[in-house]
């Protein structure tokens, strides 16, 4: 009996490890119609709910959120600018049966025409456009800059062969990294202006073509009179080939909270439209405001070095975070961590962050989200290290200001001594060489 006692000990202690290595359930709808979505709060950046965000898809043309943030940040502001259509531009589309506006080569387009017409026509041809205004040489350049940005925000699972979606193994991205991306986006000048325009454009005639151009924005959920309108959805892009399926991503807001939702690789379109009111009315019910973590005064000290040596100990606080939290959830299911460097090198950036993680439940995902630590002293601290002699040179270092002005001052003095010392000898040596005349 003791036997089998001990037997049975032994496989419920490892039934109980197979039990604890089992992955917790999602949290979030689990969706059967669509591949993978993310929900994040726009203010923070923090994940609430997802179903394989970090899933390497097809994104069609949301792939133009990149390109629109891009060509928001060079424009700073300015759209009044023109931009000649090149023959790339036009013929790099012919035969991919894709959706333009129909522009010409050579014509001479407005830079406010191109963003618009990207974003509301979704015209492949205008997203050329742009790729070529952005990187300031070719399709391509632009492309480039697109994935210089995408390792610049540090995402891990994307890499994008055109500015515009069309679908080619080597154009991929995820959930969790596109909402990364217009969550970037955002903070552009203008973009959220024409993310979130719902009016019609109206693209007046060029040099080289004489009609009047008219864009409406293509989703349903964002016209009123739709089966599938959603009232919350402030902005949106949509997307689809027949590789990629169904794609879309969108900012959303209720009672003061932002939201970013992404869902892609839909079966259809009427599910990527159910599916998207189905995550944004569990979010809005789960999520209604936001609870405030405190600050961290001391949360992490780092060396910081200088000059060729050690300066002392800089204070690193955390500025505290709101965060949206389910039921259920509190302040103290947040925790903070640190990650720094071993030491701070005195003029580069100081790369330290607040890690603050919230520990989920069924309703709110596991995750962590980082701001930058706040130096405390450093000016302190410079003051301290001003006039110190580095170690190597505490031998030779010289007394005092005075003494430095004095000491270079009789070095001097010397050295033209010497030089006058040094000619003279010179002089008589030649002197003396000289033959007897």
């Amino acid at each position: 009996m003791r036997g089998i006692a001990k037997a049975f000990g032994a496989f419920a202690a490892a039934l109980a490890l197979v039990v604890l290595a089992l992955p917790a359930r999602a949290a979030g709808p689990q969706l059967t119609a669509t591949r993978a979505y993310c929900i994040m709060d726009a203010a923070s950046g923090l994940v609430l709910a997802q179903q394989n965000m970090d899933e390497e898809l097809h994104p069609a043309s949301i792939t133009k959120v990149m390109t629109l943030g891009l060509a928001c940040e060079k424009a700073q502001g300015d759209w009044t600018g023109m931009v000649t259509v090149s023959h790339e531009d036009v013929y790099s589309l012919v035969g991919t049966d894709s959706s333009h506006i129909a522009l010409l080569e050579g014509e001479q387009v407005p830079l406010e025409d191109l963003l618009y017409a990207t974003m509301m026509a979704s015209a492949n041809d205008a997203a050329n456009v742009l790729a070529e205004y952005i990187g300031e040489g070719t399709i391509q350049d632009g492309v480039d800059a697109m994935n210089a940005k995408a390792a610049q925000l540090g995402l891990q699972h994307t890499h994008f062969s055109n500015p515009h979606g069309i679908s080619d193994e080597e154009h991929y991205t995820s959930c969790y990294d596109m909402a990364r991306i217009l969550r970037w986006a955002l903070d552009q000048p203008g973009f959220e202006q024409l993310f979130t325009n719902n009016e019609m454009y109206i693209m007046q005639p060029t040099n080289h073509q004489p009609v009047t151009r008219y864009f409406s924005q293509q989703d349903s959920m964002r016209v009123g009179s739709s089966m599938f309108y959603e009232p919350t959805i402030l902005g949106s892009k949509i997307g689809y080939t027949d590789i990629a399926r169904q794609t879309y991503i969108c900012l959303a807001e209720k009672d003061g909270l932002r939201l970013i939702c992404v869902v892609m690789r839909s079966d259809s379109r009427a599910d990527r439209y159910a599916d998207v009111r189905t995550l944004l009315e569990y979010a809005f019910s789960t999520w209604t405001g936001y609870t405030a973590i405190d600050p961290a005064q001391n949360a992490a000290q780092i060396s910081v070095r200088g000059g060729g040596g050690p300066l002392g100990q800089l204070t690193l606080n955390a500025p505290g975070i709101r965060l949206p939290l389910a039921a259920g959830l509190d302040a103290g299911n947040v925790t903070l961590s640190v990650d720094l460097p071993e030491e701070y090198i005195l003029g580069e950036e100081l790369e330290a962050w607040a890690v603050y993680t919230v520990q989920g439940n069924a309703y709110q995902e596991t995750a962590s989200v980082r701001v930058p630590l706040q130096p405390e002293g450093l000016d302190a601290l410079l003051a301290g290290s001003r006039g110190a002699a580095h170690p190597a040179a505490e031998d030779v270092a010289p007394a005092g200001h005075l003494a430095l002005v004095l000491g270079t001052a009789a070095a001097g003095m010397l050295a033209m001594g010497a030089a006058v010392f040094l000619w003279g000898r010179k002089s008589i040596r030649t002197d003396r060489a000289k033959p007897v005349e």
